[in-house]
């Protein structure tokens, strides 16, 4: 009775899940025998494309900054190799592009799903004893080392600044990294440096007095003297043709040190930038990839300066109003013309548009002349220089320079600075643009944040205590508003919630729909134009979800603020 009753279960079972087995193998014919869609194609292919991007070898840090070297100082560093693939990746290197390799033979290795490092060192080769006073020139030694393995390759160098690239090649495609390091050869005698060569002290109005910074230091092992003063002339002179032009230094002092270049808002109407920027000691340096500057000019010519011009990293095309420029002769020695460059002349006297395009270089670009118009030298007594002498053996020394305007008239002004030492003489050229006092219809606004709160104002030593009391760090001029007289502007406001500490801006002397119980009203800041001016640019307004704080910027990316926390809150005006 136990084995039919068996059975008969057995049967049960088969007569329930012989049909499903069928209608499932019915389904896997049908699917194996339909044509496969073009979509389904397309969609493999772009799998399989979106995988073979992912870089699979990978090098960190892409650029290393060794520092100063000298006679008895050398310097090392490390960039980390990284492979995540099981298939084995090669790779190899010439050395730096444009050094001499002691061997005929490259640096190699191998990885696979795994790391390894390279590790540089840059050391000074000693100079016969003779040649040390004759050539400020030195030989550099780079040792690239691998393991036991090892690449050693020379170069000669000025003192100063430079920047080796090194291109490393892979089964995964090529990569380059970038060595930074600064020649300072210890010498007996005496020797000055100074920075900058060229000082830029902006556009000033009649009876304001602006001042800059020179730095001054010794290269050599004895105590360096100096003295300075501003070059006499006779009231007949007038500048020769290589000072005529007015100067414009790229240099943005805010972001010194930062690693990220951006264009000083005093320059946002004449200069552009496109792609990825770096900065070396405040000066736009080009990153990997392409990277353009266009510079908006009016005038008869330019000539473009170059703080390092090292001929093997000189990777660049220019254009005058989309017009190629020659690269071959104005590039030929750039140590002879010590990064100085004539690109244009003779154009017609009106506005033109010089753009640099620049491709993994590693050029530093100090700043323009813009030729025409008449330059003049300063005015007698007008330049005061503070300390005006002094000696120092490894001391920095930091000279300032003030311009008064004073009465002077509106014009170009250029001048030289000269340098009286124990070891010779140095020059450091000035200039300066002096505009009328009825030109002026902009007032600058400055960004200062304390950690929770941006505070912006036309007037930060008016409000020092304030800023100070509260831990305010500046930021800049964040962007310039009007003066009252200005056609088509308003009053722009600033109120105050002390319970919050936070600040709140707008046009409308009624906050324009915002609550503004808690806040006390602190004035005017000077006027924004509520529709687009000519040559005016949006002023965007971002409101902190979290704290209820307000950031304003004209730039729509919003800068370095959290896009998780700001939230987008519209156009708050249009400014300069």
């Amino acid at each position: 009775m136990l084995n039919v009753r068996n059975y008969f279960v057995f049967i049960v079972i088969a007569l329930i899940f012989y049909p499903l087995a069928v209608v499932a193998q019915d389904n896997l014919s049908r699917k194996k025998n339909r044509p496969v869609t073009k979509q389904e194609i397309q969609k493999t292919l772009d799998k399989d494309e979106k995988q073979t991007k992912q870089q699979i070898f990978t090098i960190i840090p892409q650029e290393i900054n060794l520092g100063t070297i000298t006679a008895d100082e050398s310097s090392k560093g490390i960039f980390t190799f990284k492979s995540i693939s099981s298939d084995v990746v090669d790779w190899s290197t010439d050395g730096p592009s444009g050094w001499k390799r002691l061997e005929n033979r490259k640096l190699s290795g191998t990885l696979r799903n795994d790391f390894s490092f390279i590790q540089v060192g840059v050391r000074l080769l000693p100079r016969e004893t003779e040649d040390k006073q004759k050539s400020t020139s030195t030989y550099v030694e780079m040792k690239i080392e691998s393991g036991s393995e090892n690449l050693i390759c020379r170069k000669e160098f000025q003192v100063g600044t430079h920047k080796a690239t090194m291109d490393i090649n892979s089964s995964d495609g090529q990569r380059t990294i970038i060595v930074t390091f600064t020649i300072r050869y210890i010498q007996e005698n005496p020797l000055i440096n100074l920075n900058p060569l060229r000082l830029d002290m902006g556009n000033v109005l009649q009876g304001k007095t602006v001042s800059k910074k020179i730095i001054l230091s010794n290269s050599g092992n004895e105590m360096l003297t100096w003295s300075v003063a501003i070059k006499k002339h006779a009231k007949e002179d007038f500048p020769d043709d290589f000072h005529q032009g007015k100067y414009i230094s790229f240099v943005n002092e805010e972001v010194r040190g930062s690693g990220v270049y951006n264009v000083p808002a005093n320059l946002k109407e004449k200069i552009e930038l496109m792609g990825q920027w770096k900065e070396s000691n405040g000066y736009p340096t080009g990153a990997e990839g392409e990277n353009f500057i266009k510079v908006n000019f009016s005038g008869t010519g330019i000539v473009l300066y170059l703080a390092t011009y090292q001929e093997d990293e000189v990777n660049m095309a220019m254009s005058i109003d989309k017009s190629p420029v020659d690269n071959v002769n104005l590039l030929e020695d750039l140590e002879k013309s010590k990064g100085e460059l004539l690109i244009a002349e003779d154009l017609a006297d009106g506005p033109h548009v010089f753009t640099i395009a620049s491709k993994n270089s590693c050029l530093v670009f100090e700043g323009v002349k813009i030729l025409g118009g008449n330059t003049v030298y300063f005015p007698e007594g007008s330049i005061r220089i503070v300390p005006n002498s002094g000696a120092t053996t490894r001391q920095t020394n930091y000279i300032t320079v003030s311009f008064n305007a004073g009465q002077t008239d509106p014009g170009y002004y250029v001048d030289d600075i000269v340098f009286d030492t124990n070891s010779g003489e140095a020059l450091v050229e000035v200039f300066v643009e002096v505009l009328p006092e009825t030109v002026s219809k902009i007032v600058d606004i400055y960004r200062y944040y304390n950690g929770t709160d941006y505070m912006f104002t036309a007037d930060p030593q008016a409000e020092a205590k304030r800023l100070i009391q509260n831990r305010y760090v500046k930021e800049g001029i964040a962007f310039r508003l009007f003066k009252p007289e200005v056609p088509g502007t308003v009053s722009f406001y600033r109120w105050y919630n002390p319970q919050k500490k936070s600040h709140f801006y707008h046009y409308d002397s009624n906050g324009g729909g915002k609550d503004l119980r808690g806040y006390v009203f602190e004035g005017t800041m000077g006027n924004i134009a509520t529709s687009k001016l000519t040559n005016t640019r949006e002023l965007y307004r971002w409101y902190n979800l979290k704290t209820g704080h307000y950031f304003y910027s004209t730039d729509l990316q919003g800068g370095k603020i959290d896009k998780k926390i700001y939230k987008f809150d519209g156009i708050a005006g249009y400014v300069k």
